[in-house]
């Protein structure tokens, strides 16, 4: 077998499955001990593994099997496993013999010599401990545990954890194996920081549907079962990635889609039936009716039943949940979408189901409500804007230029699709520098993609000729419908609408911002805005050749702490970025000698991406006494 210190994180998950399989075909106490203490010690290259209960009246720890131990049984708070039991904390040791909790009367009474040990306690419902598990003597060239070995062994104590607890509840297979799979689903959602409930209320849900359905009650039993599994591939995706507080770029989306498929390889070779629902489930659950989802665009009825269920269940719990990259939707929004996805993302028959047995699904979701406990973080006083597009034209995996000041407020309309998805139908003002298409295509999309979810005006802000050039020569009924004549469904306001802006003129945007214009230069009338937050402000200049206008009032208004200057071409594109009336690092940095104020931070966007480490080497090279930081697609600028 490959060294444990090696395999990935697909290897690791089909190793616990083999032992699970095998814990879940047990009826015997004893047996289901032995093979858990058998995965606890594959998992860590471990010599030994003892997994060790706590008895009923909570006065000793117990195990019926160990490695090289038939029985043993001592009080609840002694030697080292005591001393875990006891302040429910995780314990890594070099020398046990050098450590006073340790207890050597056992290694006499059974000859053996233990050096290394790492113990992990196990927790039951409510954080109460319900045992621990041991391993001694890493058989490692280092011969020591680790970090890794304890995040491994974590794994292996959260799935033994809930089997002794089915275990104790009930000696039945299939209920321990309902608990081990569900468990495991609970591990994926929170891996990605979601709560153990989310799977409990899809579990739920997937059953009223299956019934609703049609399908035989045993048949619904089993999708309530198995479809806890349906997001198990998050586990082999990147923290980076699956803790995301922001929208994907390309890239990170290909990345996270990729999860569908990799739960379906974990687990598809095994002949049991609840394992083979829940392969299909996660294979299938983010597939579309007509076609569109992933990972096999299968349509229709094409699509198994119960990826079919699955979908509405997952779907209608993610949208009425927080999760880290977005707000809980309202109960209206929720189902105003599943009408408009009916025969769309969703199967119609199984849509109206889901409407027929609202009552039934809203008793789930209030029985089963996400509990917060309050955290005492620390505040933090500065401001934001996300970034939506960082780049300086459209290429895959990079999106052009857009800012997020707030939920109704942007900044350019270059990456607004797919950035917010859904959330686009909430914007009420972008603020548009000029009318270049890298600036402005996203328009046209959001008006046409959530025209049936918007119930408000889109106003287009912008400089008199940046205006005039949009009505003229896009949304003009010929490159695109003139949204401005046509009447949003929810409201009987036009789609879109058109607003001058002055430059040098504060427009207030609520109680605490305001975003102003200011002149820059480029081959067509444009400008830059300073948004300020409360009592601080950045400010960002688009497409820009000179920095004169950006240097006076980054020198008038001291509450500017942060900048975003862009920078297109690299130096030896120079003839080109003058003509074009753009930054290369060389000219940047020259030009940005003249500012005076050094408590200032520099952001740069609007790279193109062919470029992209030529132009960062060189931002290094031409720096100076700058610290700039390059923005990407998802960033957050704090001023």
């Amino acid at each position: 077998m490959k060294n444990v210190k090696s395999l990935g994180a697909n290897e690791i998950l089909e190793l616990v499955f083999i032992y699970l399989t095998d814990v879940s075909s047990l009826r015997a106490h004893d047996e289901i001990i032995s093979v858990l203490a058998n995965m606890g010690k594959a998992l860590t290259s471990s010599d030994r593994c003892t997994v060790w209960v706590v008895s009923d009246d909570k006065k000793t720890i117990w195990t019926k099997v160990a490695h090289g131990i038939e029985h043993l049984e001592i009080p609840i708070y002694s030697g080292i496993v005591g001393s875990s039991i006891k302040n429910k904390k995780k314990i890594i040791i070099d020398n046990v013999y050098e450590d006073d909790r340790f207890n050597p009367e056992i290694d006499k009474q059974t000859g053996y010599a233990t050096k290394s040990m790492l113990v992990i306690p196990m927790f039951g419902h409510d954080e109460e401990i319900i045992g621990a598990f041991q391993v001694m003597n890493n058989q490692s060239n280092k011969g020591n545990f680790d970090n890794r070995d304890m995040q491994r062994l974590m794994l292996a104590s959260t799935y033994a954890a809930e089997t002794l607890i089915a275990m104790k509840l009930s000696q039945e297979v299939e209920e321990t194996q309902r608990e081990v799979v569900f468990t495991m689903g609970a591990v994926a959602e929170s891996r990605s920081k979601e709560t153990g409930n989310h799977v409990r209320r899809v579990a739920e849900y997937s059953k009223i549907l299956a019934l609703a359905y049609g399908l035989s009650a045993e048949e619904a039993e089993l999708l309530k079962q198995a479809s806890p599994m349906h997001d198990i591939g998050k586990v082999a995706i990147p923290d980076s990635i699956l803790n995301k507080p922001g929208r994907f770029n390309a890239q990170e989306r290909r990345v996270m889609d990729t999860h569908a498929e990799l739960g379906y390889s974990m687990i598809k070779n095994s002949q049991r039936p609840l394992l083979k629902a829940a392969a299909i489930v996660a294979y299938e659950h983010h597939e579309k009716w007509d076609g569109s989802g992933y990972p096999n665009k299968k349509s229709g009825e094409d699509i198994h039943i119960y990826g079919r269920i699955t979908a509405i269940a997952d779907v209608y719990d993610a949208l009425g949940s927080d999760r880290v990259y977005k707000k809980a939707w309202t109960p209206e929004r929720i189902l105003e979408l599943f009408k408009e996805q009916r025969a769309k993302h969703f199967d119609p028959k199984l849509t109206d189901l889901f409407f027929e047995n609202l009552d039934k699904i809203y008793e789930v979701r209030d029985e089963f409500k996400d509990e917060y406990k309050e955290v005492e973080l620390e505040e933090d006083t500065s401001e934001s804007i996300s970034i939506l597009g960082a780049y300086g034209t459209k290429a895959k995996g990079f999106g052009t230029s857009s800012f997020a000041l707030d939920k109704i407020n942007v900044i350019d309309a270059g990456n607004l699709l797919e950035a917010l998805d859904e959330e686009c139908s909430f914007i009420e003002n972008i603020w548009i520098t000029h009318s270049h298409l890298d600036h402005i295509a996203d328009i046209a999309y959001i008006l046409d993609n959530y025209f049936s979810l918007r119930t408000k005006t889109l106003n287009i802000i912008g400089l008199p000729e940046t205006i005039e050039t949009i009505r003229k020569h896009y949304l003009n009924n010929l490159i695109w419908p003139d949204f401005s004549k046509i009447a949003l469904d929810n409201s009987s306001e036009m789609a879109l609408k058109y607003t001058i802006i002055e430059i040098g003129k504060e427009y207030p945007l609520d109680d605490t911002s305001s975003i102003k214009a200011f002149p820059t230069d480029h081959t067509v009338d444009s400008c830059g805005y300073i948004y300020k937050k409360n009592s601080t402000a950045v400010i960002i200049t688009a497409d820009t050749y000179s920095l004169s206008s950006l240097i006076a009032e980054v020198e008038d208004d001291k509450s500017i702490n942060s900048m975003v200057i862009e920078c297109s071409f690299p130096s030896e594109m120079e003839s080109l970025a003058i003509v074009s009336k753009h930054l290369t690092p060389k000219i940047l940095f020259e030009k940005l000698k003249k500012l005076k104020r050094d408590d200032i931070d520099l952001y740069i966007n609007h790279i193109k991406p062919m470029f992209l480490f030529k132009i960062i080497a060189e931002i290094e090279e031409y720096k100076g006494k700058w610290e700039p930081i390059i923005l990407k697609d998802g960033d957050f600028i704090k001023f």
